[in-house]
């Protein structure tokens, strides 16, 4: 059987291992230079600051992957979620909104979060190195143009005008890409067109100095302004200690724009008082899509199964958000397209 995976994110990514760990031939599309979706970024000079909040939850689904990936090296130490400091309420409800990156968060937060060594590129290294292994081809900086159909069946796709023939698809690319594929096919998006995204201005820095001690990390429910410190060795330059600086990625989760940015440099100001003056490398994010729908909004992966295609992403429903949702539902994609053969 030859499957065609559309998106080269987590979702993507993991929805190709398991199609090949399954004996599927598997060819992913990806329109980006690069896999690993949007955050893959890693700076120069002996620090790992990718963009973008990479705690692991230690019973989620992306850490059970990587362990059953054998990818001991990139698993990191425990972040001290004990010194979460929440301003104003309980520290689980700021774990709470740590879990999901939502203000108000109601889900129960996990025992354990980890830090991964290398950052998003070491993660995003090892399921491409488990790909590669397992006979994935990639088709990168290439557009899927079309799904094509024949009575009411996938047959092929088109990627820079070129049809490739194929037996499934997984379309593990952002719900409007999706609407877009699947409207072209014929298809109903209803359900898709309704996803709201949630956008964010973020800020990730690269500080000489402990300024968020003793805490590892702020949450203040007030403003929706969350900042951590994810410091550890292996995202430092080698001579230095993680006692004695920080990787700080601070996000503000009730809006996104150049006024958010500000807001989340003034928290830092009143916080992490100094942090200016001793950083030494930073990014300013003022607009990035933090969640690609509400969870309300999400879909039934499943959906147009009949048709050949499967859905995988934080957009479709399944038990985890953010990286774990998007490792899930790949996975899951794969096996529901191995159930209904």
């Amino acid at each position: 059987m030859r499957t065609v995976v559309i998106g080269g994110g987590l979702a993507g990514l993991s929805a190709a291992i398991q199609l090949a760990a399954d004996g599927d031939e598997v060819l992913l599309v990806e329109s980006r230079k690069s896999l690993g979706g949007c955050v893959r970024i890693r700076e120069s000079r002996e620090w790992v600051l990718d963009p973008g909040l990479h705690l692991l939850h230690r019973r989620g689904a992306f850490y059970q992957f990587l362990r059953k990936l054998r990818a001991p090296r990139v698993l990191g130490p425990k972040w001290r979620s004990d010194d979460f400091f929440t301003i104003g309420q309980t520290r689980d409800s700021g774990l709470s909104a740590l879990t999901e990156m939502r203000p108000y968060s109601k889900l129960k937060p996990p025992r354990e979060f980890v830090i991964p060594y290398g950052g998003w590129t070491g993660l995003v290294g090892r399921l491409v190195a488990a790909a590669n292994q397992l006979g994935v081809v990639y088709e990168i900086e290439s557009t899927v143009e079309s799904i094509n159909l024949q009575k009411g069946r996938v047959i092929s796709v088109t990627v820079e005008g070129n049809t490739i023939e194929c037996d499934y698809i997984v379309i593990a690319a952002s719900p409007f890409d999706t609407v877009r594929l699947l409207e072209n096919a014929g298809l109903n998006v209803s359900d898709l067109e309704s996803c709201t995204p949630h956008m964010v201005a973020a800020l990730d820095v690269a500080i000489e100095g402990k300024m968020m001690r003793p805490y590892s990390g702020l949450y203040e429910p007030i403003s929706g302004i969350i900042a951590i410190d994810v410091s550890s060795e292996g995202r430092i330059p080698e001579n230095r200690h993680s006692d004695e600086c920080a990787i700080i990625h601070a996000v503000h989760l009730k809006k996104d724009g150049e006024e958010a940015l500000e807001e989340i440099k003034n928290f830092l100001d009143s916080r992490c008082s100094g942090w200016r003056k001793l950083s030494t490398l930073r990014r300013s994010t003022a607009s990035i899509l933090l969640h690609p729908c509400e969870l309300e909004q999400r879909v039934d992966g499943a959906q147009y199964i009949d048709n050949g295609i499967v859905l995988a992403g934080a957009h479709v429903i399944s038990e985890s958000v953010l990286s774990d949702a998007a490792i899930e539902t790949g996975r899951a994609a794969a096996k529901l397209l191995k159930n209904h053969r």
